[in-house]
């Protein structure tokens, strides 16, 4: 089997550290797609949206893209909608020449200055500090001044479960093994399902999911036949699925082709910073 996608994975276990319980930023990002022009020269490419609840149990905290501005010059966006109760949401940006200053409306209250108000060599010299950072929720605009053409993407940082509809063909594509989680090192709950979808493609749903919190925690699907320990979980071949999406809720994965249902025997959340199984699922047939 392959680990991350592309390298083997048959790993040994090294010594377990005590579990560090720290709160995880999860990047979810969708797919786009382009919308009619808003106004002047400025395109909202909306994302298609993840349904997310406004009540119910806390997950750990991640990052929703909400959606993508594009313009030339001076423009102000069309509205948004930051969910009320979210943390913070941040504008990452960049522009070609010049400068850029970005304000929303409404701004804070008490702390009223840009939201971004930098030279454009900064998106490419310096990607990582291509942000800005907002608190405002509810319906918000953005006024760009901009001396060249400039694109902006909105993302909220959220707390809430994570509700995603099943894919396309899982209502009618067979069910080859599901199981409920249980703890390992760390209290988990809910169902996985492994579906055949109606193309032959493979995908892991996780349904009414809930995981203790914590940074890093990624899916893996795993040779071993019900692993009990860390050291078990580590011991097997698995193929990493990438990060979880959220700590609670429902979600879908999709697995990599070339991989058969007999090298999928059980679900691994794995928390790779202290290196532990937090929890698993068996999937019987």
């Amino acid at each position: 089997m392959r680990a991350r996608g592309s390298s083997v994975a048959s790993r040994g276990g090294g010594s377990l550290v005590p579990t560090l319980l720290v709160l995880v930023l999860t990047v979810v990002a969708c797919r786009a797609r382009d919308e009619p022009t808003a106004s002047g020269t400025t395109t909202t490419t909306a994302e298609d949206t993840t349904p997310t609840t406004a009540r119910g149990p806390t997950s750990a905290p991640r990052w929703e893209t909400v959606t993508t501005f594009n313009g030339t010059g001076n423009e102000t966006t069309p509205t948004f909608d930051i969910l009320k109760g979210a943390i913070q949401w941040r504008a990452r940006w960049k522009c070609e020449t010049g400068h850029l200053r970005v304000d929303s409306d409404p701004k804070r209250s008490r702390h009223p200055q840009a939201t971004v108000d930098s030279p454009c060599s900064v998106s490419t010299d310096k990607p990582d500090k291509a942000v800005g950072y907002g608190i405002v929720d509810g319906t918000v605009k953005l006024i760009v001044q901009a001396t060249s053409a400039w694109e902006i993407t909105v993302d909220q940082q959220i707390d809430t479960p994570l509700v995603e509809p099943p894919l396309p063909g899982m209502d009618t594509g067979k069910v080859l093994g599901q199981g409920e989680f249980y703890n390992v090192e760390m209290k988990g709950k809910g169902t996985a399902k492994l579906f055949e979808l109606p193309d032959g493609a493979l995908a892991l749903r996780l349904e009414q999911f809930e995981v203790s919190s914590n940074t890093d925690l990624f899916v893996w699907v795993s040779e071993s036949p019900a692993p009990k320990t860390s050291k078990d979980a580590v011991d097997s071949p698995y193929v990493e699925l990438g990060n979880l999406k959220s700590t609670v809720g429902s979600e879908n994965y999709l697995l990599p082709a070339g991989l058969t249902r007999d090298k999928i025997k059980s679900i691994v959340i794995w928390c790779a910073p202290v290196r532990i199984a937090y929890t698993a699922a068996v999937l019987a047939s």
